[in-house]
C-alpha cells in the first residue's frame, strides 16, 4: 500500500492519477475529502487529518510501506523554515512510529552547494530530517518548475512581458511537474530499492528565460519579452499583487537569487525527462495569452 500526501497538490494530484492508472493499491491523507474528485475516491481508501497531527499521520501510514511525502505549498508563512521543518518533523515521527520502509520526499536541487537559498534552504532542511526517520529515502532533487510561469499569466496577456529578478540570459534547469510525478510513481511502485539518496530531475536541457520568451513569440505570433527586475521591485510585487507574507516573498527572492548564482551548477547535468518547454507551453500557457 502506498499512502499519497497532498493528494490535491501539483505533484500530489498528477502521482495519485499515475498510481491508480497503474493499478497501485493506494491510501491518500487529506484533510477534506470532499477536494477529491469522485472518479478518484472510488478507487483509493481515504485517511482523514492533519499532517502536522502526528497521531493521525501514523495512523493513516498503518499498513502502508511507501509514502509519498511533500510539505504544502504556502505563501502566508511567518518563517519559512519553522514552517518546513514542522511537517518534516511530525512526518519523520510518524513515519517512525508506523515503521514504513520507503519515503519519496519533494525536495529541490542545489544540496550540494554552499548559497543560501530561501525556500529550496527550507525544503533541504526538511529533507535532512526526513532522512533521519530510519526509513530509505529518495528526495526528489528539483530544479524550477514550469508551471511557474503561469504565475505571471495576467502579466503576459496584458502586456506581452514576465518578470523576475533573475538574469533573462542564464541558462538553468526547468521542468514539468508531469516528469517529476512520472519519476516519483516509478520509485513509489519500485520495492527493491533501499538507502538514503537525491534523485535529481532536471529536464530535457538548461533553458533561459529570454529563451522561453523568444519560444512564446513564436507560438503566439504576439511578441513577448522577458524583463529582470531588481529584488526590491519583486518584493513590493509578491505583497501588494500575490498578498504574499514578508517572510515568504523575501525567501522566495533569496531563492531565485542563488538559482541566478548558480544554486544548481552543483549537481550533474540529468536529462531523462522528456517534455519540453515548448510541449508544455503549447498544452498549458499559449491559450491563456492569445
Amino acid at each position: 500500500m502506498i499512502l499519497v500526501t497532498t493528494p490535491t497538490g501539483n505533484t500530489g494530484s498528477m502521482i495519485l492519477r499515475q498510481l491508480i492508472e497503474r493499478g497501485q493499491q493506494v491510501r491518500i491523507f487529506v484533510r477534506d475529502p470532499e477536494k477529491i474528485s469522485a472518479d478518484i475516491l472510488e478507487k483509493v481508501e481515504v485517511s482523514t487529518g492533519s499532517l502536522l497531527n502526528e497521531s493521525e499521520f501514523t495512523e493513516a501510514l498503518q499498513g502502508c510501506d511507501t509514502l509519498y511525502f511533500c510539505v504544502p505549498q504556502s505563501n502566508t508563512q511567518e518563517d519559512v523554515n519553522a514552517y518546513y521543518e514542522s511537517f518534516a518533523n511530525v512526518a519523520s515521527n510518524a513515519i517512525k512510529n508506523a515503521g514504513t520502509e520507503r519515503v519519496v520526499y519533494l525536495s529541490s536541487g542545489g544540496k550540494e552547494s554552499n548559497l543560501q537559498a530561501g525556500l529550496i534552504t527550507a525544503l533541504h532542511k526538511g529533507e535532512d530530517i526526513i532522512n533521519q526517520s530510519g526509513a530509505s529515502v529518495r528526495a526528489l532533487r528539483c530544479p524550477v518548475f514550469y508551471e511557474s510561469i503561469l504565475y505571471q499569466i495576467t502579466s503576459l496577456k496584458k502586456t506581452g512581458m514576465f518578470f523576475l529578478p533573475i538574469d533573462g540570459n542564464y541558462k538553468m534547469p526547468q521542468v514539468a511537474v508531469k516528469d517529476i510525478a512520472s519519476k516519483a510513481v516509478e520509485l513509489l511502485i519500485d520495492k527493491t530499492w533501499a538507502g538514503v539518496e537525491g534523485y535529481a530531475i532536471q529536464g530535457p536541457k538548461d533553458i533561459s528565460y529570454s529563451d522561453i520568451a523568444i519560444q512564446l513569440s513564436e507560438l503566439t505570433g504576439k511578441p513577448i519579452r522577458f524583463q529582470q527586475v531588481s529584488n526590491e521591485d519583486y518584493i513590493k510585487t509578491l505583497l501588494g499583487q500575490h498578498h504574499t507574507s514578508e517572510a515568504f516573498a523575501f525567501s522566495l527572492t533569496e531563492m531565485l537569487t542563488a538559482i541566478g548564482n548558480g544554486l544548481y551548477d552543483a549537481e550533474p547535468r540529468t536529462d531523462d525527462t522528456t517534455t519540453t518547454i515548448k510541449d508544455w507551453m503549447i498544452e498549458n500557457v499559449v491559450d491563456k495569452i492569445k
